[in-house]
This record gives structure tokens, C-alpha cells and sequence, in this order.
């Protein structure tokens, strides 16, 4: 019996193209300790660095580990300890989420608090690193997905890197989502994650680690993280183009064939489509009275929030565009009041269409 699964409009995991579905159902290779593999991930990492604009191949190696986006955040984390005291900033959930993984790893840092509905302020950032020298190192969230708020990722990283801190930045809605340049910011570590613009399939964390800083990475002490090592890992890869464990080669085959399927579109027009989608939705949405519940000029139009009907929960909102064959997630967790939708997966402008004929048989019931 056929099956159809709802289309995906969320901010990952996504819905992926065809020849990512076909490379993770028959890999090009069929062990990690294979030459096939090695070329296959040697490919890949090079890919990866071209598509999120990194133009200089030899500055920046993609790190891939086995984890979701949360865990490459906390082998970053685990990288930067031995450093000494660090900021994390946090403006948002997934910021929040930062904060407690430090606090759980008994990880040295401070916390720079800021509103939830406003970016970051890469001045405000510059006078904590001003009066404290004793941080060493700062993280931050680049794009804060529940609430759809771009911080401004370049303006950050260069402010913490002209007061000497290393940087770690959490990129992983906003890698090959919209442009960034990690390249430019001199950011040390960022992250991206399989599951988001990327459109391969879940399970794979990317690192895009800086080679200059890896030395001093090293020098600075003993880290405590073991499998998500990532100077360790990086150290493995970038000389062997093999990870340092066995790592599913599925995983990797469908990260190969979503690198392949951007190469034919061009990260441009990938990144246009997305912000194209969007306009359709938000657009229809106000011909029924819904607007998006954030300042226009801190969205990023990837992933947008909108309040639903007063009445409407989102649980019989979400569970009837089921029914019609899309999934929306909510926003902000516990917030029944409003629901979120996100263009960067693998949708076409007919598949649009039928989430606004969806979104106008379900808001106007």
C-alpha cells in the first residue's frame, strides 16, 4: 500500500530532494574505511565550504561528525573550555539551549542576556569583552530559528575577534539558508547541520573549523570530550578524509547527493527560492488577516511565525493541515497561540499553492 508522508514546512529535519531520498537508500560505497568513502567525504567537505561561501578552500575544513546541530554545538563548547573563561549569548531558545549546556558540562562562562525579540548588539557584546578580560572566548546563535530573528552574525565575530576572544557560532539555520561569511568574520568554529537548507538527511553535524586556530585549540589544555572531539576529529579528517570512528556512510552518501543537487541549482537561486516561498506565504496569509508576528526588519524569512485566530490552538490548527498533507510547527514552545512555517526544504511553487489552499480552508473554518 502506497504511502504519502505530510510535506515537511519546517526548519528542519526537511523535506529532501529526490537524489538525496536515492543516494541514502543506495550509497555510492558501503564502509567508512573504503577508498570510495574517502573520495566521496573529500568531495563533499570541499562542497560544503563552497556552498556556505567560504572562498578560500584552504582556510576552513568542514568537520563532519555523527550528531545532530545541538551536539556539534557541544563538542564546540568542549573545544573552546581549555581556553579559559567564556560568553555565551542569549537572545532565544536555542541560545538558552547554549547556556545549559554549559551549565550541565560545569563548562567557565558568563552569560550575556538580551531580549528575545531584538538581535544581538555587537557593541553591547565588545564592552562586556572590554571589561572582563579574563572571557576568552564567546558563542553565539547566528539565526534564532523559534522566532525566525536573524543576530548579525559577521558584526559579532568580528567585534570578539578584534578584543582577542575565540569564537564559536551556532550557524546551523543559517547555513545555506541566507548568506553568511564565515570566511570574513574569522569565526574559529561553526557550526551547520545536515537536517536544515542543506536538505540531506539528519544525523550529521558540520564544523566549519578554522585552520589557523586549531594550533592554539591544541596548546591550551586537555578537552574533555572524547567522541565529539573535534580538533581530534578534524585532525583525523583532514589528513585521511576518514573519520576517527565508524560513522553511518548513508548519512554521508545523502549529505554527497544534497551537495550535488545545489551544485545544479546554485546556492543563489536556492537561497532566492526560499525567500521567494516565503513572500507567497506571507503574502496570502495577510489576505486572511495574518500577519507575521515579527518586525519585518529583524525576520529572516525563512522560518516565520504567525498568530493564529483567537480560538484556534495550534493543536486542531496543526492536526487539520495534517489531515490536508502539510506539517507546521509551532513557534515558541508552550506558545499554543501562533504556528510556524519554514521554505527550506525541497518545495516546489505548486507544492506552495497547496499549503496556501490548505492554510485558507483550515483559517477560515
Amino acid at each position: 500500500m502506497q504511502r504519502t508522508e505530510p510535506i515537511l514546512l519546517t526548519p528542519g529535519p526537511v523535506r529532501i530532494p529526490p537524489l538525496v531520498a536515492e543516494y541514502l537508500a543506495h550509497p555510492p560505497c558501503n564502509y567508512h574505511r573504503q577508498d570510495a568513502f574517502s573520495t566521496m567525504f573529500a568531495e563533499t567537505e570541499r562542497d560544503l565550504k563552497q556552498l556556505v561561501g567560504i572562498a578560500d578552500s584552504a582556510a576552513y575544513f568542514a568537520t563532519i561528525m555523527t550528531t545532530t546541530g545541538t551536539g556539534a554545538n557541544e563538542a564546540v563548547l568542549l573545544a573552546l573550555e581549555p581556553l579559559g573563561k567564556g560568553l555565551v549569548c542569549n537572545n532565544g531558545f536555542f541560545g538558552a539551549r547554549v547556556v545549559d549546556q554549559a551549565r550541565q558540562n560545569k563548562i567557565d562562562h558568563v552569560v550575556y542576556e538580551s531580549p528575545s525579540d531584538q538581535p544581538l548588539d555587537p557593541e553591547l557584546i565588545a564592552k562586556v569583552l572590554e571589561k572582563d578580560p579574563t572571557i576568552k572566548w564567546v558563542f553565539f546563535v547566528s539565526h534564532e530559528t523559534r522566532t525566525g530573528l536573524v543576530n548579525p552574525f559577521e558584526a559579532i565575530a568580528r567585534a570578539c575577534k578584534a578584543r582577542g576572544a575565540f569564537v564559536g557560532a551556532d550557524a546551523i539555520s543559517s547555513a545555506f539558508a541566507y548568506k553568511i561569511d564565515i570566511e570574513g568574520s574569522q569565526a574559529d568554529l561553526v557550526t551547520a547541520s545536515s537536517a536544515k537548507a542543506i536538505m540531506a538527511a539528519p544525523g550529521l553535524g558540520i564544523i566549519f573549523t578554522k585552520k589557523a586556530s586549531v594550533p592554539a585549540l591544541e596548546a591550551a589544555g586537555h578537552r574533555r570530550g572524547y567522541y565529539q572531539d573535534v580538533i581530534a576529529e578534524y585532525k583525523k579528517q583532514s589528513t585521511e578524509q576518514q573519520p576517527r570512528f565508524a560513522q553511518p556512510v548513508a548519512l554521508h552518501a545523502a549529505l554527497r547527493a544534497a551537495c550535488t543537487y545545489l551544485g545544479w541549482q546554485g546556492i543563489d537561486a536556492h537561497m532566492a527560492r526560499i525567500q521567494r516561498q516565503m513572500k507567497m506565504l506571507i503574502d496570502h496569509l495577510k489576505t486572511l488577516g495574518i500577519e507575521p508576528m515579527l518586525d519585518a526588519k529583524y525576520r529572516s524569512n525563512i522560518a516565520v511565525n504567525f498568530r493564529l485566530p483567537v480560538g484556534m490552538p495550534y493543536k486542531g490548527f496543526s492536526a487539520r493541515m495534517e489531515e490536508l498533507g502539510y506539517f507546521c510547527l509551532y513557534g515558541v514552545p508552550g506558545d499554543s497561540t501562533h504556528f510556524q512555517l519554514s521554505t527550506i526544504g525541497y518545495l516546489s511553487d505548486e507544492d506552495i499553492q497547496g499549503v496556501q489552499n490548505a492554510l485558507s480552508q483550515v483559517l477560515k473554518a
